[in-house]
């Protein structure tokens, strides 16, 4: 395994530093989107593959810090179609992700983040019916997304936020199908060989900054009006977006 000094005094881990603390306060607070901040940032200084690698590690392990918050809540007639047909389409996302050039993928991640932003800032909602297999065809699609860009946590969002739902109920499904993608994900990048010893190991020393972040957020969850912080998010996703599409 590389040493751990080598691996965190270089510019590249102090600037995924900031990424994931980013990331861990939106995930943090709704449940999801961490992957679509930390993944197009670290992208910037590392391979876009073990980029993804790095967030879906940290990704699992920070899940913990916010399941005995969630899992009560969770409604799963929604969550389990949504995961199930997301399974099959996570590894043909991966399998893009590996066959495009990375230059070409880092755009891309931007720019879907950038879409995904402009949609949530438009106000706009699903509007339609909620039934199997419509979670079916929402998880098929975010599954996609998030084997290719780490930007499955989208479709989920928009397919939630527009439910009568109290938000407790929102942020439990939201936070559920992202961790069970998350999860997912994992497992199909360490069959692509991405789950090294280099990847681990930043990914291990990013943890902690990760989970004080999630604490952050989850505090300003309970404590902050949502319209306020969900807006201040979507403005920072948008920029972020622009950011990485453009560079």
């Amino acid at each position: 395994m590389p040493d751990l000094f080598e691996v965190i005094l270089t510019p590249a881990f102090a600037f995924s530093v900031f990424a994931v603390s980013l990331g861990g306060i939106v995930r943090g607070f709704s449940g999801s989107g961490s992957g679509l901040i930390m993944i197009p940032l670290m992208s910037l200084v590392y391979w876009p593959p073990q980029a993804l690698t790095m967030a879906i590690l940290i990704g699992v392990v920070g899940a913990i810090q916010l399941i005995p918050q969630t899992i009560r809540y969770v409604q799963w007639r929604h969550v389990l179609p949504m995961t199930a047909s997301a399974a099959i389409a996570i590894p043909i996302g991966i399998a893009l992700l590996f066959i495009v050039d990375p230059e070409i993928t880092r755009r891309s991640i931007g720019g879907l983040v950038l879409l995904s932003s402009i949609v949530l800032l438009s106000g706009w909602t699903y509007q339609g019916p909620r039934n199997p297999i419509t979670s079916t065809a929402a998880g098929a699609v975010a599954g996609f997304m998030n084997g290719f860009a780490g930007a499955g946590s989208v479709i989920p969002t928009l397919y939630f936020v527009a439910s009568q739902e109290r938000a407790i109920f929102l942020r439990a499904n939201i936070f559920t199908v992202v961790t069970l993608f998350i999860i997912i994900t994992a497992i199909a990048l360490a069959f692509r060989g991405t789950v090294n010893a280099e990847s681990v190991t930043i990914a291990a020393a990013l943890l902690a900054p990760y989970g004080v972040a999630i604490w952050i957020g989850s505090r300003l969850f309970h404590r902050s009006t949502d319209r306020a912080y969900r807006l201040a998010v979507l403005w920072l996703l948008a920029a972020i977006g622009a950011f990485v599409a453009v560079v």
